[in-house]
């Protein structure tokens, strides 16, 4: 795993006080929300009578959202894939039910059921499958909302927006739902503010760094297209994926003949309960197709959380440590 510097450290830290301190001398507004309302998911308009009162959030991303919005007295359970949701997180979480942690398969439509919810916060590949009968038109059958993370959309032909916009635009309409829109707003605008910043610092970057997120494999990687987080957060990062021309999110099987022929000269991984990124790191350097490359060949492995390279909350903070770790020169 890379060593995290003191100056990354303090600048993730900051971000994190900042967001406390901002939320709570911040005053409350005065909006109140109208309902009915619509949000758009996935292409398509949901409407939503009143704000959701029963509602479920799967995996931690989605959770972490809904937590940084107050919202753990309208949920009754969650569902993780083995990471739970960091320490800021957990008294708020503590007095609601678990519906699972194992990572695969996620729970079926009988579970979701069992828990008589109201709304569902879910993604494609996550929870929403055709395969197991879990989808947002299977949910409305049993009178259950849903709103589905934007990312998730390109698995059913829907094209997310290929920039950060969408993950703001996720956390405005969960605010806009559940009608804490001014929370919403503050959360944003704190995450546009810090990531700008960063932005500021890297403004005269002339030639980003080659970059690839790997994920895991060893006949081909799985990793990362134009529309998967890591993409976004490379070029946010002074980086630039190398497969970021691939008309998708993720990529089961990326072959290693284009990956050498595109020289990475860094390589994002992400630490897991499934595999760490210390047993990743060692199928890489073990395949002796990959010596030449030159990321393996100098050992540049920039390795973080799982929710790093998610939709989630934390999404300024993964660009600083990012920015931080390419061009630390930028912050001296």
């Amino acid at each position: 795993m890379s060593a995290k510097t003191i100056t990354v450290l303090t600048i993730v830290l900051c971000l994190v006080s900042f967001r406390s301190i901002f939320g709570q001398e911040s005053t409350p507004s005065p909006y109140l929300p109208e309902y009915p309302i619509t949000v758009e998911s996935c292409g398509e308009p949901v409407t939503f009578a009143q704000a959701p009162s029963r509602a479920i959030s799967f995996d931690t991303n989605m959770t972490e959202i809904m937590l940084a919005l107050g919202l753990e007295d309208s949920m009754v359970g969650y569902w993780i894939s083995g990471v739970p949701v960091k320490v800021d997180y957990q008294e708020q979480i503590a007095n609601v039910p678990l519906i699972s942690d194992v990572t695969w398969p996620p729970p079926g439509m009988e579970t979701i059921v069992s828990y008589s919810p109201d709304f569902v916060f879910g993604a494609w590949n996550y929870n929403f499958s055709e395969e197991w009968g879990v989808t947002p038109e299977a949910l409305a059958e049993f009178g259950v909302t849903s709103y589905v993370l934007s990312e998730s959309c390109i698995t059913v032909g829907v094209q997310p927006d290929p920039s950060l916009e969408r993950t703001y635009q996720d956390i405005l309409n969960i605010g806009l739902i559940f009608g804490v829109e001014d929370r919403a707003q503050t959360i944003v605008s704190e995450m546009r503010a810090n990531i700008q910043d960063i932005q500021d610092h890297l403004r005269d970057v002339q030639t980003p760094l080659r970059a690839m997120y790997y994920g895991g494999g060893s006949d081909a990687a799985f990793s990362a297209g134009r529309y998967a987080m890591p993409t976004l957060l490379l070029s946010t990062a002074g980086a630039i994926n190398i497969l970021g021309d691939i008309e998708d999110d993720w990529i089961p099987e990326a072959s290693w003949e284009t990956i050498i022929s595109l020289d990475p000269e860094v390589i994002l991984i992400d630490d897991t309960p499934w595999e760490s990124a210390e047993a990743r790191i060692a199928t890489l350097k073990s395949l002796p197709q990959l010596a030449d490359v030159t990321a393996v060949r100098e050992e540049r492995f920039v390795v973080v959380p799982w929710t790093y390279v998610l939709p989630g909350i934390d999404m300024d903070e993964a660009i600083a440590f990012l920015a931080h770790e390419f061009h630390p020169e930028r912050f001296e």
